[in-house]
């Protein structure tokens, strides 16, 4: 039996941010006793946590598909843990679970709010937040059910070194005889893309991107993650019955001035859809994308990366890095997904 920690540190939300990044000022550190368990609680020791684009919409006050973080409140993640102390019935010291663990040490509460998650040989738990996580889900449904990707089809992919375009754009090149256009923002994402098998990788910073993406004619299907200039770009080359799947639009979320669509009429014309959705919608089917992704992982036909965030030497755990990780997504540093792993020296225990 381990011993179970008396503290646990959090990070809280202490001011909303004003449109654009987060500051210094967003979030404010905390350090709590951790109390007694009840009946059917566990805790569970947080060891890495998601960071992706669609936090930093959680912190505006909004109408949205998820309420907001409330100030004083855990910022909410994603994350995998393991279980440090249980009083709920199937749940056992050093499980490995799944479930929003949010940017804290230690995670306590109802064991119906956590999933247990079993990690294949020669896998990684952290595939549990990447591959197998939302971000896999994401690329599954968004392609297959909101795209509708047929054999032959000409597919472009934006955003497409992120955590979710990485695993379209590998989707995209296992499906027969599709062309896949890949663009991302610098020239080493471009050309890990070009290894990949991209048929044509674009830099959307490259001075002649405008002209370049004109070259690739019209589009069949367009997986959004960063919505903008880059978007009213695909409505005006769109085929008849073009699908847009509108996943994230990262170019926005901080942005000023919000980007003005002016090629919307195309949709009208091309007879074309534009469908938002969220991947949580489909849980209930995550065991077939899950199985799809793990028979492409296990022909090599996706590799998957992480850019990981470790605590600094000399510190605790991996909070001071958490907020480090959004400006990593925000500004496209990241290939693949990005991962702050939280759990660092052990804090005084009891028994």
């Amino acid at each position: 039996m381990s011993l179970i920690p008396t503290d646990s540190q959090r990070l809280v939300l202490h001011k909303r941010p004003e449109r654009g990044p987060v500051t210094d000022e967003t979030f404010s550190l905390e350090s709590i006793s951790i109390p007694d368990l009840k009946d059917g609680e566990v805790l569970v020791r947080v060891e890495y946590v998601s960071i992706d684009a669609t936090m930093r919409n959680w912190l505006n006050p909004t109408r949205s598909y998820m309420r907001p973080v409330e100030i004083g409140e855990v910022m909410r993640a994603g994350g995998i843990g393991r279980v440090v102390a249980s009083r709920a019935k199937g749940f056992v010291e050093n499980d490995l679970v799944f479930g929003t663990l949010g940017w804290q040490e230690y995670w306590l509460g109802p064991a119906k709010h956590l999933e247990h998650r079993q990690t294949p040989r020669g896998g990684k738990d952290i595939d549990h937040l990447g591959l197998f996580g939302i971000s896999g889900m994401t690329a599954y449904f968004g392609i297959f059910d909101i795209g509708r990707l047929k054999d032959g089809e000409k597919v472009v992919i934006s955003g497409a070194a992120g955590s979710v375009g990485l695993i379209v754009t590998q989707i995209a090149i296992a499906h027969p005889k599709c062309t896949v256009i890949a663009i991302a923002g610098t020239p080493d994402k471009c050309a890990e893309l070009e290894k990949l098998g991209c048929h044509t990788v674009l830099n959307y910073r490259d001075p002649n991107f405008r002209k370049a993406f004109k070259k690739v004619g019209l589009i069949d299907v367009y997986f959004d993650n960063v919505g903008g200039e880059i978007l009213d770009m695909v409505l005006a080359q769109l085929n008849p019955h073009a699908r847009i799947v509108c996943c994230g639009a990262i170019s926005q979320y901080n942005a000023k001035t919000p980007y003005p669509l002016t090629n919307t009429p195309s949709l009208i014309a091309m007879k074309a859809s534009m469908t938002g959705f969220i991947a949580f919608e489909y849980a209930a089917r995550y065991s077939e994308a899950t199985t799809y992704l793990a028979e492409l992982q296990s022909k090599g036909s996706i590799k998957y990366e992480y850019h990981l965030l470790e605590p600094r030497q000399g510190e605790r755990n991996g909070l001071g890095r958490c907020t480090e990780g959004m400006e990593v997504v925000y500004q496209g540093k990241n290939y693949g997904k990005t991962l702050v792993k939280i759990s660092g020296n052990q804090q005084s225990s009891k028994l």
